[in-house]
């Protein structure tokens, strides 16, 4: 647990230096604040529950933001291995497996920080006109349910995929999953849109409102994962869902160096 600390905390560190990271978070978060329509959180009318107002802001970021982290953890454990640093990793007493962990949770802990500061400077903005300190509290609330899975599951894609297909190429490829699987109605095409593995959270951002948020539970592909929204359990079962995604790439690349030795 001392080794896999140290390596949390060193990826943690290692990542919020990066200029990209919070460049992509605060060109994303603005895009989609100057772009969300009337129907967007700004436009909730006097009176709105805090509940609502957060979990519409959080909904709101996690239609894109997520992508930038995506792109930004993409090339680090490709990175490793053009220094060549990987053997020197692996001679460690640390062992493999616990390198890739500690890289994997500081990496969810450093993309979750800008996502948390954007949610906490929408609080802070609607709390200027509506002045409800529950705004706060909210906003840690969606954090936890909205914005972590969906985070949690793009890193564990990020750093293993561009190691079978590059870095370029899985950027490309993510952008186009993230607007098929997560924002192209299902109606128009088969889609995991709105179902219970759809990383923006739209089931958690429904318990959280109250009512459908986006496409939760609409019908379409794979029927089996699309409950009704609005309960806490269907939400709880989506963040299960999401997070154990995010782990499969992780656990996938460890079998495989188990197999090959």
């Amino acid at each position: 647990m001392t080794a896999l600390a140290a390596v949390c905390r060193y990826e943690f560190r290692m990542q919020l230096r990066k200029a990209s990271l919070w460049a992509a978070a605060a060109l994303l978060a603005a895009a989609v604040v100057l772009t969300q329509g009337e129907n967007g959180p700004r436009h909730l009318p006097a009176g709105t529950p805090a509940r609502i107002v957060m979990g519409d802001w959080a909904l709101l970021f996690a239609l894109l933001m997520p992508v930038g982290f995506g792109m930004v953890l993409a090339d680090r454990l490709v990175r490793d291995r053009r220094l060549r640093v990987g053997p020197l990793l692996d001679s460690t007493p640390t062992g493999p497996g616990t390198v890739l962990a500690g890289k994997y949770l500081g990496g969810v802990a450093a993309t979750a920080l800008p996502g948390l500061a954007a949610l906490l400077v929408a609080a802070g903005g609607e709390w200027v006109h509506r002045r409800d300190p529950a705004l706060f509290v909210w906003a840690l609330v969606a954090f936890a349910v909205v914005t972590v899975p969906g985070l949690a599951m793009v890193a564990g894609f990020a750093l293993v995929c561009p190691l079978v297909i590059g870095a370029p190429l899985f950027r490309v490829l993510l952008v186009g999953y993230w607007f098929w699987g997560n924002l192209l109605a299902p109606r128009w095409l088969p889609s995991p849109t709105g179902t219970l593995i759809t990383p923006i959270g739209d089931y958690a951002a429904s318990w959280l409102v109250g009512d459908r948020a986006l496409y939760a539970g609409l019908d379409g592909w794979i029927p089996f994962l699309r409950p009704e929204p609005g309960g806490g359990g269907t939400a709880a079962m989506s963040i299960v869902l999401i997070c154990a995604a995010g782990i499969v790439p992780l656990l996938v690349k460890g079998v495989h160096r188990g197999y090959r030795g």
